[in-house]
């Protein structure tokens, strides 16, 4: 009997121990899933919060802009015929620009099928424009540089000419290099400086 009696109390021992332990392991599973519930509540309430301030900020942009455009209108129209020549030398980059296709790139390099577009949505024709190209290899090294020229793109018109290809290169960067247009008494070039305090730098030639 004295041999038994320690044994049943080891066991009974062991079975106390082995319920302390599941109650705390279970209460510890209760207090990580409870921290765990309400990191995700917290997550999302920034997300939602951080979605409204986009949608505020995107409300707020779209309001600026519309106002901005509202003032060019106005400005626009109540410009004189002389006037709207010179609003367009001052806001020529709102109306002119240029863009390239959707070209081919060869699978180590090359260049392929590239189409240079220049759109002119002033009043007036554009005489002569000039379209620097960049191609560009992988890491972002410009392999080799070429330009091209446009001659007599109408007013509310775009046109478009095809770009050499190259052997090597990923990408094209294009600029804009030279703009002249008789009707507009337009001539402006990256390289063209403007003087200080002049409000109308772009003029073929200067009024009297």
């Amino acid at each position: 009997m004295s041999n038994k009696q320690p044994i049943r109390f080891r066991k009974y021992i062991f079975h106390i121990i082995a319920v302390v332990l599941i109650l705390g392991l279970f209460s510890l599973y209760r207090a990580q899933h409870s921290l765990y519930e309400k990191t995700k509540q917290i997550n999302r309430d920034l997300v939602q919060q951080l979605k409204g301030l986009q949608e505020k900020n995107q409300q707020v942009s779209q309001a600026v802009q519309q106002i901005t455009s509202r003032q060019d209108e106005q400005e626009f129209g109540q410009a004189t015929f002389i006037d709207r020549k010179k609003y367009f030398r001052m806001n020529w980059k709102n109306y002119i620009h240029v863009s390239v296709n959707d070209y081919k790139t060869g699978f180590l390099g090359g260049i392929h099928g590239l189409k240079v577009t220049v759109t002119n949505d002033t009043e007036y024709d554009l005489d002569n424009v000039v379209v620097s190209l960049k191609y560009k290899r992988a890491k972002g090294e410009v392999f080799k540089t070429e330009q091209v020229a446009f001659d007599k793109i109408p007013a509310k018109k775009s046109a478009a000419v095809e770009a050499p290809d190259s052997r090597k290169g990923m990408s094209v960067d294009i600029a804009l290099q030279r703009i002249t247009s008789q009707e507009m008494n337009f001539c402006w070039s990256v390289d063209k400086k403007a003087a200080p305090g002049n409000n109308d730098p772009y003029q073929c030639v200067p009024s009297p």
